[in-house]
């Protein structure tokens, strides 16, 4: 089955992906065939066939019919590339955003490549997810992991997810750390009794 990843590209989910018998469904077409055909004394690093090189003509504008005028280009550019994963995707795979003040596992370059690919960053992510939550294709959708042993579980929930995509409903949901389409696992709310109950009882003391 073709996989949409959010955020695309990072190495050990996508990994995870290929060895499943599944596939990573990707901005920029570079699989591990590709990678390994590569000559490693060309020095040409641009690849003038794939994706941004290659757009012309109106495939340009395909990001617009999902997004207003009012939001920025970058964005509408990385829909259009992204356009063939809204489409095409039977299943998608959600790692929320990391946590700002998180005591980090690896070094900033390690987490890019490893969990987070290179368009892991900015806006563009929750644009993605918005539009494929309005698919019905099974979802995997989990919190950053901050610590070994959440990576573990990670890993364990993407394997069982992967392993037994035949069997799951259309409209299969999978986020039990409640992520938000921002990334970030929602904040319980109160209710107001509660919250005036608090404030009495802080003016008490």
């Amino acid at each position: 089955m073709k996989i949409a990843l959010i955020p695309e590209g990072g190495v050990l989910l996508t990994n995870l992906i290929y060895k499943n018998g599944h596939t990573p469904l990707q901005m920029y077409n570079m699989s591990p065939e590709k990678a390994r055909e590569k000559d490693p004394y060309d020095e040409e690093v641009i690849d003038y066939d794939s994706e941004l090189y290659n757009l012309t003509g109106r495939v340009v504008q395909e990001g617009n019919k999902y997004v207003g005028n009012e939001v920025p280009s970058g964005i509408k550019g990385r829909l259009t590339l992204a356009d063939h994963i809204i489409q095409e995707a039977e299943a998608a795979i959600v790692l929320g955003r990391a946590p700002k003040n998180r005591v980090r596992m690896y070094d900033r370059l390690n987490s890019v490549i490893l969990l987070y690919g290179g368009v892991g960053t900015g806006n563009f992510p929750k644009f993605l997810l918005y539009q494929l939550r309005k698919k019905k294709i099974p979802r995997l959708e989990m919190a950053y992991p901050t610590n070994r042993e959440e990576l573990i579980i990670l890993f364990d929930r993407t394997n069982t997810f992967l392993q037994n995509l035949e069997n799951y409903p259309e409209d299969y949901v999978s986020n039990e750390d409640n992520l938000t389409t921002d990334g970030i696992p929602k904040k319980k709310k109160i209710k107001i009794e509660e919250f005036e109950e608090i404030v009495k009882n802080m003016i008490n003391e």
